[in-house]
């Protein structure tokens, strides 16, 4: 009797072995790698590592987890476009995972549409409020190159005055020769050109000076205003210098 009660337990043992190894089959070691992947930051390794076990196992859960892993990651155009593609896909499979990813599908979509929006609630490519349709940048490049017109018509007027002052001490100089040839001409009558002249000699100078400053200046501010992408505090200052005998000015430039 006990040894029928010992074959039949040794035979309740062999049936049953089989069956608890099938219920324990090893996990694909995919898996771990993705997670390990994901949680580093290698987003493209996980991605592609999901995609294998897609394909191996026909199950859309894995292209679940690809938006998930992008989600985390931070890159949610690449997150949206998996989770779609899970909805598409998951047709017969549960309902609860299709309604997870139209969640995460609608809060990706909407932070995407917060960081789109301006200060001002204007979006990316929208027309101004002034109907210009400039955005703030173009607004910048504009008034730097506004700036560097104003310069160049500045510095022209300058030197054209300067050509005039030239002019004038040249004059000036052989009023003076001439009537100093005639020795019978009194001081006085040259007393006048004589204070001109240093007064035009000083003034051409200066005029020069600024002339061509101005037209450096409106070069500079013109370049910037074509450059102008995003920067918005780059600055360009004149200041002028006034010397003995002539004048000039200094650019600062600030970026």
């Amino acid at each position: 009797m006990f040894r029928n009660l010992e074959l039949i337990l040794a035979s309740l043992v062999l049936l049953s072995g089989p069956l608890a190894f099938a219920q324990e089959a090893p996990q694909d070691p995919r898996v771990p790698e993705a997670k390990t992947a994901c949680a580093a930051g290698d987003a493209q390794k996980a991605a592609q590592l999901l995609a294998e076990l897609y394909t191996a196992t026909n199950d859309p859960i894995w292209i679940f987890n690809q938006g998930r892993c992008y989600h985390q990651n931070n890159m949610l155009s690449q997150a949206v476009a998996r989770f779609k593609e899970f909805l598409r896909k998951n047709t017969n499979g549960p309902a609860e995972d299709s309604r997870d990813a139209q969640n995460y599908i609608n809060e990706i979509e909407a932070e995407l549409h917060k960081n789109d929006v301006g200060p001002n609630g204007a979006t990316a490519g929208t027309i101004a409020k002034d109907g210009s349709g400039a955005t703030p940048d173009d607004s910048n490049g504009r008034a730097f190159r506004y700036a560097g017109v104003g310069c160049f018509i500045f510095g022209g007027v300058a030197l054209a005055s300067g050509v005039v002052f030239s002019l004038l001490v040249n004059k000036t100089k052989n009023d003076v020769e001439s009537k100093t040839a005639n020795s019978g001409v009194p001081s006085s009558a040259i007393s006048g050109d004589l204070t001109n002249g240093p007064r035009y000699e000083t003034l051409q100078w200066v005029s020069y000076g600024v002339g061509a400053t101005a037209v450096i200046t409106g070069a500079v501010l013109y370049y910037f205003g074509v450059r102008q992408v995003t920067s918005s505090t780059s600055t360009a200052m004149l200041s002028p210098i006034i010397l003995n005998h002539g004048a000039g000015a200094t650019v600062h430039l600030a970026f």
